[in-house]
């Protein structure tokens, strides 16, 4: 497994304020980044790719999936699966900043979207460099593993979303909010 480190992580705040368009911007970021076959690191990737998806179909945008060659959002690797799976009956919580502290990962400022995604994705390398059967593992071997180890973690949590991600439809066509000021 090489959830490279080194990545570029784009900075959140670029882009446009339209909800619509900073999705897309979004959406065509991780599209582009997955048809490179590159490890996308996404903590508790379930929730967040099934929101995703969502959002995007929401604001009548293609979903990740549609946006790749072969329609298949992969590889991706959750490092809350990965702790899960690795050492299941380890101390503490499950949060992103409980798991950072226990692998010594610096995440400076936890709910900050750039500092989690740095966090998880030197997370998924402290994992992988503590435990060498999960660093010995291919990209797309560590995809197929997660969805086995991620089933069997969820029979303990029956509500959990899927892996790795349920296609939810929208309720209703957006409609314009007004922003909140103080």
């Amino acid at each position: 497994m090489d959830p490279n480190p080194g990545s570029d992580i784009p900075d959140p705040n670029i882009g446009s304020a339209d909800p619509a368009r900073a999705l897309d911007e979004l959406a065509t970021l991780l599209s582009d980044h997955l048809a490179r076959h590159a490890l996308l690191v996404v903590w508790y990737a379930p929730h967040v790719l099934s929101t995703l998806h969502a959002e995007l179909l929401r604001h009548g945008l293609p979903p990740l999936a549609d946006r790749l060659p072969d329609g298949v959002v992969a590889p991706v690797c959750d490092p809350l699966v990965l702790d899960r799976h690795a050492d299941r009956y380890r101390p503490g919580g499950r949060s992103l900043p409980v798991v950072a502290e226990w692998y010594g990962v610096p995440h400076e400022r936890p709910g900050d979207p750039a500092s989690d995604a740095r966090a998880a994705l030197l997370v998924a390398g402290a994992i992988a460099a503590s435990y060498p059967a999960v660093a010995r593992l291919s990209r797309p071997v560590l995809h197929a593993e997660q969805v086995i180890w991620y089933a069997e973690q969820m029979e303990r949590h029956p509500d959990a979303p899927p892996w790795p991600f349920e296609p939810v439809e929208p309720a209703g066509p957006v409609e314009p909010v007004e922003p909140v000021t103080d």
